[in-house]
């Protein structure tokens, strides 16, 4: 058909084009465009023609539609279980991916594995070691945390042996959960939460070695659910062909350890999968063609599918070897279209009408393969009681090796309405400041704690402002509870990884004639001299004491006078470091004044403020006390 006869109109939504003027589609794009306003349109929504749009926005979130179990499909609680297992005549057991494990003596709620997991035998009460600058196996049954790659941007690595036993081959990979005190914005692999395609912040390399020998080699292939140590994950090693048990050695290692702090590792385990609460089953044979006989050509035919009550996820359906394919609802479906729609509730597949959708045929053959599970009643505690839901050649138990957590159910519509009119608030371009802000802070996958968009900075002309131009500085989230611990990172700077995230982040959201760039902040060493009167008895106490409180005061994340961070760019007053260090020492020492230095430069200012540049932000250096004579009585106004 000519684009004559179809004719122009405006684009929707109505935006400008690439030269500024009102954007136009034009013949069957024009068509599409009227379309997308017509269904995205409510009935009633506009005042003088009433009558005008549908009621698609209502039927998508129907009960029971695929939008819902979609929602849902995001929602199955998820654990990670150290597994167990014998079989008669081989010495390393592989399970396959979707072993059936449960945990409760009913059966009813059933995870299974996500990936094949080669079970392989484990010294008994011999736990993993963990070297990197020392010996640190101590600390991960305490969890205390071990710093991994604090190489502060050069080479670094860790050594791990496992408590692996005799010499097999391997017959799949190595298992191992590595978990990490990680921000809660880099949720664990396992979790719906988790972001898959975020770049790592460091390149790190896996290999293996014989301990007490020279033999070593890198492994074949390396799945790295951690994303490079970012989060807690499951990392899967193969092995290559003449690796065997003996080989228990790893060797983490990277060039360049660009970490924003060091991983911390709270736990490593062998032998570790990740499991879903969700089960396979394929209904077919007598039960599903009594009810396909019973059908008339008559529009609501169904199919219950056993056990699937309130437990349906997904389904995949065959009519007579015709596949039929689901959608969130009968909206767009055609008279000859093969669609179906899935019923949690009833725990059915609903076939169309006629109008949308195909009504099936009478007495055809039918199969369907389906999941269950999913919703809250998956989450669960840590237990050990993990036993196979089915008959399996191997003796297998199981145990948690973190909460079984990320489960819920499906929401309901006004659930669904609430969250709709919640998003009208959320920020999706980059128009203001603030959005640049916002945007950065909330990019998925990383952990950014604070950002700062300098408007007209281009680092191409640092002198000159550049219109269009979007800086926007990163400060990442790193660890804060012990400022004087192993591992403190004193200026946090972006790993690259994190760099790049925002980046594509903010491309995607920025307007057409905006250019936007990501950096980390500009720090500036500082140093205090605190003069004190009098001589306090514990000079050593007061040093220390001064140097915590005036490093908190600076520092860039929990800083300043709100304890969010020191604001970008704000002056440094020597009167408000006074008040801060009289405020932590209270009636140890007595602070007379506060001296500055700025960037290697002796501290002499103790009167007027030192500027900073509009992206820098202070970092404590050196704190030095001095004593001077107290004030004498009678002096002054006494």
């Amino acid at each position: 058909m000519s684009e004559e006869f179809l004719g122009t109109g405006w684009r929707f939504p109505i935006l400008p084009d690439a030269s500024g003027r009102l954007g136009y589609a034009v013949g069957e794009e024009s068509i599409e465009h009227c379309l997308r306003a017509l269904l995205l349109t409510g009935t009633g929504e506009r005042v003088m023609r009433p009558e005008l749009g549908t009621r698609a926005h209502e039927l998508v979130f129907a009960p029971g539609s695929v939008q819902n179990l979609r929602d849902l499909e995001n929602s199955i609680a998820a654990a990670v279980l150290h597994v167990t297992a014998r079989r008669t005549g081989t010495a390393v057991p592989v399970l396959p991916a979707g072993t059936a494990l449960t945990r409760d003596p009913a059966g009813r709620i059933v995870f299974t594995l996500d990936d094949d997991l080669a079970v392989f035998p484990l010294a008994e009460g011999t736990p993993v070691t963990v070297w990197t600058d020392r010996d640190r196996t101590a600390d991960l049954p305490a969890r205390r945390g071990v710093p991994l790659l604090a190489g502060h941007g050069g080479p670094a690595s860790a050594r791990f042996t496992l408590p692996l036993t005799g010499a097999h081959p391997a017959p799949g990979p190595i298992g191992l959960l590595f978990e990490l005190d990680a921000p809660a914005a880099s949720a664990p692999s396992w979790l719906p939460g988790a972001v898959a395609d975020v770049p790592p912040p460091a390149e790190l390399t896996w290999s293996w070695f014989r301990p007490g020998t020279d033999v070593h080699g890198p492994f074949a292939k390396v799945e790295d659910g951690t994303g490079g140590l970012r989060r807690s994950g499951v990392v899967r090693l193969h092995p290559p062909a003449d690796w065997t048990t003996r080989d228990t050695g790893i060797l983490l290692s990277t060039p360049a350890a660009t970490h924003a702090a060091p991983p911390r590792l709270l736990g490593l385990a062998v032998n570790a999968a990740a499991a879903h609460h969700r089960q396979w089953h394929t209904a077919s044979g007598e039960h599903l063609q009594e009810q396909t006989d019973a059908w008339l050509k008559l529009p609501g035919q169904h199919l219950l599918l056993p056990e699937a009550a309130e437990r349906l996820l997904e389904a995949r359906v065959s009519l007579a070897d015709e596949e039929w394919r689901p959608v969130p609802d009968f909206t767009f479906g055609g008279p000859a279209d093969r669609i179906f729609v899935l019923d949690r509730t009833e725990g059915a597949v609903v076939f169309g009408d006629g109008l949308t959708g195909r009504i099936p045929r009478p007495g055809r053959e039918a199969s369907v393969t389906y999941a269950t599970g999913g919703g809250r009643a998956g989450n669960g505690g840590m237990t050990a009681n993990w036993v196979p839901a089915g008959d399996l050649p191997a003796a297998v138990t199981a145990a948690s090796l973190v909460r079984a957590e990320g489960g819920a159910d499906p929401e309901t519509v006004t659930e669904a309405r609430r969250r709709a009119a919640a998003s009208l608030g959320e920020v999706t371009r980059a128009v203001t400041a603030d959005d640049f802000v916002t945007l950065a802070r909330t990019t998925p996958g990383v952990a950014v704690a604070r950002a700062y968009a300098s408007l007209g900075e281009h680092p191409g002309h640092p002198c000159t402002p550049v219109p269009g131009a979007v800086t926007v500085h990163l400060v990442p989230a790193v660890p804060r509870d012990d400022t004087t611990g192993e591992g403190f990172v004193a200026a946090p700077l972006p790993d690259p990884g994190m760099l790049c995230a925002v980046a594509a982040h903010l491309e995607r959201a920025r307007l057409l004639t905006t250019e936007v760039f990501v950096r980390a902040p500009r720090y500036r060493d500082v140093a205090v001299r605190a003069d004190l009167s009098g001589d306090p008895a514990d000079r050593a106490r007061v040093s220390a004491v001064l140097t915590e409180a005036l490093r908190r005061h600076l520092d860039p994340l929990v800083g300043g006078e709100e304890g969010d961070g020191w604001p970008f760019g704000q002056p440094l007053h020597p009167s408000v470091l006074l008040r801060a260090a009289q405020r932590a020492l209270g009636d140890l020492a007595v602070v007379t004044a506060v001296a500055i230095g700025l960037d290697g430069a002796e501290p002499g200012e103790d009167c007027r403020e030192v500027p900073l540049g509009p992206v820098d932000l202070p970092v404590l250096r050196a704190v030095r006390t001095r004593i001077v004579p107290a004030v004498e009585p009678g002096e002054g106004l006494a």
